[in-house]
């Protein structure tokens, strides 16, 4: 059966190299907010130091096939592969090997294919 593993590797900050795997299906990109019960898959409140990360950023949406990335209106942007500000609201694919750049963090994605 085949099986995949996709992950987020911080490359920058006090966090280097601090690892956030992504599962199947949507994976929202942001920071814990208690007061609204936002609770991302990906929280990055612990490395976020410079609060640059809005609390729903962005989100990723993961299948066997594919990977898509969707910036949901941050203030400081998502980018991939260091180019333009990706717009609010639109789909882009994402690939293993890709950097992408939330607020002012950068990622390597990591996408590998077992089975």
């Amino acid at each position: 059966m085949e099986s995949v593993e996709i992950s987020l590797i911080l490359q920058n900050g006090t966090g280097a190299g601090k690892e956030f795997p992504l599962r199947q299906g949507t994976n929202l990109v942001g920071r814990w907010d208690r007061e609204t019960g936002s609770f991302p898959e990906v929280d990055l409140d612990e490395v976020d130091v410079d609060a640059k990360i809005s609390r729903k950023h962005a989100v990723i949406r993961c299948s066997l096939d594919s990977m898509l990335v969707r910036d949901l209106g941050s203030l400081n942007g998502t980018f991939l592969n260091r180019s333009e500000q990706l717009d609010p609201e639109r789909d882009y694919p994402l690939s293993g090997g890709d950097e992408l750049i939330v607020g002012n963090l950068i990622f390597a994605v990591r996408h590998n294919k077992n089975g």
